[in-house]
């Protein structure tokens, strides 16, 4: 949000060079209007005239929809303590430089999935077509290309093959398991710099997490599948951060 068009203007022409569609509100009301559409970032100007930036940050970070949703503030006056104390994941003081944009966005996963490429590729592993497929409609969303594998021993050979940029991978399938295949690609050079995010429907004890741990980026459950989480975890994992279980 925004109500200085020239200011608006150069953080569109920002976003949209790294490969964001960007939606452009000039209000309070606008704002929450639009806060109600699939977003994946929101930037935010606190000083407004006739508007109290800080509330309105406030309540945009209370909507359900927008809980795992990173908030940019860019202002004049650039307030971090304030605005890192009410859930913002990066606070800029104007004026910014495509360079200052382009690293924020690229610490929240954010960036272009690929500046001068193809788009990225992930490999989703699940011997439930269902869920698979629900997994793949969020990651194809994104931009993003899906690979698919039904088992463990196809994503071994697909995985050593292909070489994609990220593995979502359950862990309970028949024959060769999620666990299976995390500790196989890990064994090969150039297989074991590839993310993992765990995707399981079974409770993850804590030897589980010791199985796997140095092998995966992060654990999300299928149970009450949560599109936003997972998209957030995508996010993180293709940006080579660890992924909060």
């Amino acid at each position: 949000m925004e109500d200085d068009v020239q200011s608006a203007e150069l953080i569109r022409l920002q976003l949209e060079a790294q490969g964001l569609t960007v939606l452009h509100a000039v209000s309070a009301d606008e704002a929450l209007r639009l806060a109600a559409r699939p977003l994946s970032l929101i930037t935010l100007d606190v000083m407004l005239p006739g508007t109290d930036g800080w509330e309105l940050l406030g309540q945009l970070k209370r909507l359900p929809a927008l809980r795992h949703i990173p908030f940019v503030l860019i202002s004049i006056v650039a307030d971090r303590s304030r605005g890192f104390a009410l859930g913002a994941a990066a606070v800029m003081q104007k004026p910014i430089s495509r360079e200052e944009l382009g690293a924020a966005l690229s610490d929240l996963g954010l960036g272009a999935a690929t500046a001068d490429g193809p788009a990225r590729r992930v490999l989703v592993v699940d011997d439930d077509a269902k869920a698979a497929e629900m997994i793949a409609l969020r990651i194809t969303s994104m931009g993003d290309t899906v690979i698919r594998a039904s088992g463990g021993r196809d994503a071994i050979e697909i995985a050593r093959r292909e070489l994609p940029d990220l593995i979502v991978l359950d862990l309970m399938m028949p024959d060769v398991s999620g666990f299976d295949v995390a500790e196989a690609l890990d064994r090969e050079p150039a297989t074991a710099s590839i993310p993992i995010l765990v995707v399981s429907a079974q409770q993850i004890t804590a030897e589980d997490r010791a199985k796997l741990e140095g092998y995966v980026t992060g654990i999300v459950g299928k149970a009450g599948f949560d599109g936003e989480r997972f998209t957030a975890a995508v996010r993180r994992a293709l940006s080579g951060r660890a992924v909060a279980a």
